[in-house]
């Protein structure tokens, strides 16, 4: 049903967005929703570690730079820990 009635560029434009999804002007906690937001859409299932760094590759440099300087084991960790920098 889905092939006849959906483009196939219908499950694509989801899935280029979460790989591509950058902080730019947001503020870290409306980056976290749309980034976990964007997770649930596409029902993506990975890795710990690849939530983690595909979370971290879009956060702006800045912030980046001083999370990176810290210890976290989880993703919740590494938002916690972005959000403590931003402010």
């Amino acid at each position: 049903m889905d092939k006849m009635f959906l483009p196939a560029t219908y499950k694509q434009g989801p899935y280029l967005k979460v790989t591509s999804l950058q902080q730019g002007i947001m503020k870290v906690e409306k980056y976290i929703r749309e980034f976990e937001q964007m997770q649930i859409r596409c029902a993506l299932r990975e890795e710990p570690e690849q939530t983690i760094a595909r979370f971290l590759k879009g956060l702006n440099s800045d912030i980046l730079k001083k999370v990176e300087l810290q210890p976290f084991w989880t993703f919740k960790d590494a938002c916690k820990l972005a959000v403590k920098v931003e402010k």
